[in-house]
């Protein structure tokens, strides 16, 4: 394994000539001849070209990262099994290879060592190597966690150069401290480099509208762990190796770091997750399936001790920090094969189920971050690269590449400007255009929507709020609902009013009580009490169906539930930005608001629907809903899920949908006889896999998990009062109000982030 170990950092540096801090490209004019010499070519010129263990790298890296985003995105939401999965794979196969070379050289006679390590660098070897592994653990955690919750995958790929930055910090605050080895150079000649690769990634991180704050400082603490495991790997003194390193060596090195990846990565899947389903679901794959998706991973790490979603492993030999500080040509090529892998993963993943644009405000900054750490010269190398391609491509002998005239300043400066143009340009449209058009192949749909356009409400002005509150709900958030929503200034001039809809017996319905959640509100407020069945999806279709001949022309539908406070302020600013109300005194002369989803959202394919909650479709109703909501398009693929049970929506639409498919769903949600209803039928009911807790066949197993834990989606069982058929309707507001398309699943930031940059009203509803 001696071949695949880091280039000394001496080897690529001219030692009369170069200085600490100055990029060295030796010319390659020496070697050249025109008889064709080994010298000639590419290859007489440092830096011309990648190592083979760098392409290697890039191509473990971009398959092993995408394989966990498939794996994780796709209904296998367990990233730390994950993780145990390729450790158990990497340990299993350097175990196996490491007994039979002890098998073939059972009978070999042992070589003698020239000496042999004290008890005392025995133990400091052993702790180091331990300390480091188990700081490299954790990083790979947060690394699968990272790729699960981090959505916009091209900005997530742009990121792992960041560990480099991290390494120039905590390698100098190492060196201060001294507790690294003295003799590095500690220049601050290119630390502008790490100040400039700070302000680009900021500049794309600001314009991400799909930011999500946990997966980006999760991301952040595993760029850090990265490094300071490094730094571990390099604290004290340097003991120098006894005797001959054999290829095995490593490998046996590897058996004891790769045990606190291995029980870290275990105590976390069963601290965190659900291992009984995570196994089910592995043991549902096939053979070839196991090896596509963990094989990169179990390769990356076996070779080059890394994992998905992380930087080129790099340690600078003769100056204090990472690679963007470091001056030889290994340095570059450990930046560039970090950027090139990820250019690779996002450029190959957004054709999968990404669904996120990026704007020119991150391209740009991408471009430069990838010329700031590989550096003009070496891009400067690219032309003669292609052309030497072209050539094998065409079975033509290969030019040799010189320095001049590719370094001179000329040539620098206009191929570096036509780098920059052409990488961002044909980034900007690969995602924006090509993965967006094949991507919105799979949203199909009818031409013309199903709009009730002949109703006309009793009113032309009008506007309701209708407000589902379930019993055990806090009364005050019906008073803040009201005042947020029925005051606010566009919707005033509709004269609106407020019904609220209570489930919970023990309501106040005195007059008294109901000017106390008025509010500030002045116009007409009504109460009604519903019997407690179907949640709040049944008062929502109660409404439908009973206000059927005098809906207003829009509707705003909302609950009170314990989680709406705490998302209210986050639901609030999209009401603000992508309301369009009715216009006046004629409601359809002017576009207005048909759907307007005010919670987050998620894409499914159709004919198995289920969602990074634990959610599934038992109840098989995504295809049948939307047939039902669309007669003439009997076949989807890409649906819209949303969440939350607050929306707008308009008469035209609600009506659009035949009143037998809302009396069907209403119907199943109200029946109070649960033996004879269909939406509470054992077959429709998602299964508890066996040691998932709770009661099994009459005994407690334990608390429950996954899905099935407290709080979570299915940890009450099913009931009149919160039945699972609820959930499914939840999520199908958008489907059967027409409005589930491909334009919104792209275009529409999340809650947090409110606007993305060239917004539209359209983004986030359908105007009609």
């Amino acid at each position: 394994m001696d071949e695949w170990k880091l280039p000394t950092y001496s080897v690529a540096r001219d030692p009369e000539s170069a200085t600490d801090d100055d990029e060295t490209l030796l010319p390659g004019s020496e070697h050249d001849s025109e008889d064709g010499e080994k010298g000639e070519g590419e290859g007489s010129m440092l830096g011309s070209r990648k190592s083979i263990k760098s392409t290697v790298w890039t191509v473990l890296m971009t398959m092993a990262t995408l394989a966990g985003r498939r794996i994780l995105n796709n209904g296998f939401p367990y990233p730390f099994y994950y993780v145990l999965l390729i450790q158990l794979g990497s340990y299993t196969c350097v175990a196996f290879i490491v007994l039979l070379a002890k098998l073939k050289n059972f009978r070999s006679p042992k070589r003698k060592t020239e000496g042999e390590y004290t008890w005392l660098q025995t133990i400091f070897i052993g702790s180091r190597i331990l300390l480091s592994s188990s700081i490299g653990a954790v990083s790979m955690l947060c690394a699968a966690q990272a790729i699960l919750h981090f959505p916009n995958l091209p900005i997530l790929a742009m990121l792992p150069i960041l560990t480099y930055v991290s390494d120039s910090f905590l390698f100098r605050f190492a060196y201060a401290l001294h507790l690294l080895p003295r003799g590095q150079s500690t220049s601050l000649r290119k630390v502008y480099c790490i100040a400039l690769i700070l302000v680009c990634a900021f500049c794309t991180l600001y314009d991400d509208y799909r930011l999500n704050v946990r997966g980006l400082v999760v991301l952040l603490a595993g760029f850090g762990f990265a490094s300071l495991a490094k730094v571990f790997s390099k604290i004290g003194p340097k003991i120098e190796a006894k005797g001959p390193q054999g290829w095995e060596t490593n490998l046996q090195v590897y058996l004891l770091a790769g045990i606190p990846p291995l029980v870290l990565a275990a105590y976390a899947t069963m601290k965190y997750e659900n291992i009984i389903a995570a196994s089910a679901t592995y043991q549902s794959w096939s053979l070839v399936y196991r090896a596509i998706n963990l094989g990169p991973g179990v390769l990356l790490q076996i070779i080059f001790g890394s994992s998905m979603l992380s930087a080129y492993p790099f340690i600078a030999q003769e100056h204090v920090g990472g690679a963007l500080e470091e001056v030889s040509d290994q340095a570059k090529d450990a930046a560039a094969s970090t950027l090139q892998a990820g250019f690779w993963t996002f450029a190959i993943g957004v054709l999968g189920n990404e669904k996120n644009f990026i704007t020119w405000a991150q391209v740009i900054p991408f471009t430069f971050i990838y010329i700031i750490s590989v550096g003009p010269k070496h891009i400067g190398y690219y032309p003669p690269r292609i052309i030497n391609l072209i050539s094998r491509t065409i079975r033509r002998r290969p030019i040799p590449i010189h320095a001049e005239p590719w370094q001179f300043s000329i040539f620098l400066t206009t191929t570096t400007i036509l780098f920059t143009f052409l990488v961002s340009t044909n980034t900007n449209l690969w995602v924006n255009t090509i993965a967006y058009q094949h991507n919105l192949k799979t949203w199909l749909g009818p031409d013309k929507l199903v709009l009730d356009t002949l109703y006309r409400p009793p009113q032309l002005r009008s506007f309701d709020v209708v407000i589902a509150h379930s019993a055990g709900d806090p009364i005050e958030s019906i008073t803040n609902l009201v005042n947020t929503y029925a005051r606010h200034g566009s919707i005033q001039h509709l004269a609106p009013r407020v019904i609220i809809y209570t489930k919970d017996p023990s309501f106040n319905m005195t007059e008294t009580n109901a000017e106390t959640l008025r509010g500030g509100f002045e116009g007409e407020l009504s109460i009604q009490t519903l019997r407690n069945t179907g949640g709040v999806t049944g008062s929502f279709l109660h409404h439908i169906l009973y206000s059927w001949e005098f809906l207003p022309v829009q509707s705003l539908f909302l609950n009170t539930n314990t989680t709406v406070d705490a998302v209210l302020p986050l639901m609030f600013p999209r009401f603000e930005n992508y309301f369009v109300s009715a216009g006046f005194p004629i409601p359809d002369a002017l576009p207005k608001t048909g759907f307007l989803n005010l919670g987050e959202q998620e894409t499914c394919w159709c004919g198995g629907c289920y969602d990074s909650l634990g959610w599934e479709d038992t109840f098989h109703l995504v295809p049948s809903m939307w047939s039902a909501a669309r007669p003439d398009s009997k076949t989807c693929e890409s649906v819209l899920l949303t969440y939350g049970n607050n929306f707008i929506a308009s008469a035209a639409r609600i009506r659009g949908t035949k009143r037998d498919v809302w009396q069907l769903l209403y119907d199943a949600l109200a029946n109070e006889s649960k033996t004879n209803a269909w939406a509470h039928a054992p077959e429709k009911m998602p299964k508890k896999l066996k040691g998932e807790g709770g009661w099994e066949l009459g005994e407690w197993k334990g608390e429950p998990r996954g899905r099935w834990a407290k709080g979570a989606i299915y940890g009450e069982e099913d009931s009149l009062e919160r039945p699972y058929l609820g959930f499914t309707v939840e999520r199908l507001w958008g489907v059967l109000l027409q409005c589930s398309n491909g334009e919104i699943a792209w275009n529409c930031p999340s809650l947090e982030r409110e606007w993305r940059t060239g917004g539209r009203k359209e983004d986030c509803g359908c105007i009609e």
